[in-house]
């Protein structure tokens, strides 16, 4: 598990994980998050939980997400003010369980 709630990052560059193939839970809440990379979680094979509430991402990140695909059961986004969702943004998270609520604004 890696917990960075409450600090201020804005950026997840690529790759910044990529050492951690055993990581099963990434909580980032409550950050300045604006980019997400498009391979910031190249390497997480195992990732299940990834908590990305309370930032400030305007679109979901799809391309990197597709990274943890076959593992991510729940994928929290709320309170981000997201403005675009790409049609096929969550259809690869075959075993997405949830997906916390938002809004497009």
């Amino acid at each position: 598990m890696l917990r960075f709630e409450d600090n201020r990052l804005t950026v997840l560059g690529d790759g910044v994980f990529s050492s951690y193939a055993n990581l099963q839970e990434i909580y980032l809440a409550r950050n300045r998050l604006e980019l997400i990379e498009s391979t910031a979680f190249r390497g997480l094979y195992s990732l299940q939980i990834l908590n990305l509430e309370a930032n400030r991402l305007t679109a979901v990140p799809a391309t990197s997400l597709r990274a943890v695909a076959p593992s991510l059961r729940l994928l929290s986004l709320k309170n981000n003010p997201i403005r675009r969702l790409e049609a096929d943004s969550l259809t690869s998270l075959a075993r997405l369980e949830e997906v916390s609520s938002f809004t497009l604004r």
